[in-house]
């Protein structure tokens, strides 16, 4: 990867929705070469993925809370495989294992904030391997990437 190359990532971090005729005029490079440097970032696997980041207070999701998780070890159960039975919850956006006094940070959205709590006390605390959680809401987003 060059300088080039983190250029047009960033680029299509910012507005991936550009036609490609004007992304390449915008960085200064032939379409085709922009072509050929997008493909070969997605075949490399630097480029994961396209998404679609929506506006989650529109989609009636505007509340997002961060749920802290300790593990307790139980037979047949790894922390991993903990995460990822968290991580298959609806409103689960993201699941990190961590270090520190927890083990898993879990990103949720929400309608409300009774409904974090119906997520946490029904569904997350009520998951073999969980031993404890600490929920925070947030107030309001201030950055936050795809």
């Amino acid at each position: 990867m060059d300088r080039r190359d983190y250029e047009l990532i960033d680029a299509l971090r910012a507005d991936a929705r550009r036609p490609l005729a004007r992304l390449a005029e915008e960085l200064g490079m032939p379409r085709a070469t922009l072509q050929d440097r997008l493909r070969k970032l997605v075949k490399d696997g630097v480029i994961v993925k396209f998404t679609v980041v929506p506006d989650f207070a529109k989609l009636g999701k505007p509340i997002t809370a961060f749920i802290m998780v300790s593990f307790s070890p139980v037979p047949g159960l790894s922390q991993r495989e903990l995460a990822q039975e968290i991580a298959s919850i609806e409103d689960v956006q993201e699941v990190h294992l961590i270090s520190g006094q927890w083990d898993i940070l879990v990103k949720v959205r929400a309608g409300k904030v009774e409904e974090v709590g119906k997520l946490v006390i029904d569904r997350v605390r009520m998951t073999r391997g969980v031993a404890r959680t600490e929920t925070c809401v947030s107030f309001e987003s201030v950055k936050e990437e795809f």
